[in-house]
């Protein structure tokens, strides 16, 4: 059995680790607004999904705590919002188009169609892929 010290990092980690999901998720429903409503509810689910297994994990004070079924919820409730959350990718791949997607990042996407070719000496010492 994990010392008492182990089991309260491993649950502070836990912790910290769904924290962040949460603001990511949270961050995910606030963006979605400006997608279709079937989007913006899939967000939902996935944020309160996960507000779900927040708040089954928090008056844990160690590992026994965790009853399996409240573990068995939680990893239901975890592949629920990765499949949700892969449903989203797939929708905003396949309904956005590339310069909403990509902006900035890649401006010779954006600035130049592929027919037009692109004067590659401005990219003079860049690393290229492929």
């Amino acid at each position: 059995l994990p010392t008492p010290q182990v089991e309260a990092r491993t649950l502070a980690m836990l912790r910290g680790l769904l924290h962040q999901l949460h603001t990511a998720c949270s961050h995910l429903a606030t963006g979605a607004r400006a997608f279709p409503s079937s989007v913006q509810e899939t967000a939902g689910h996935v944020w309160h999904g996960v507000e779900g297994v927040q708040a089954a994990l928090a008056s844990a004070h160690s590992l026994q705590d965790l009853s399996g079924l409240v573990l068995a919820q939680s990893r239901d409730a975890v592949t629920r919002a990765q499949l949700n959350l892969e449903g989203l990718l797939e929708h905003v791949g396949q309904h956005t188009p590339l310069p909403w997607l990509v902006g900035p990042f890649a401006p010779a996407l954006v600035e130049y169609p592929e027919d037009v070719p692109v004067d590659m000496s401005k990219w003079e010492g860049c690393v290229t892929v492929g």
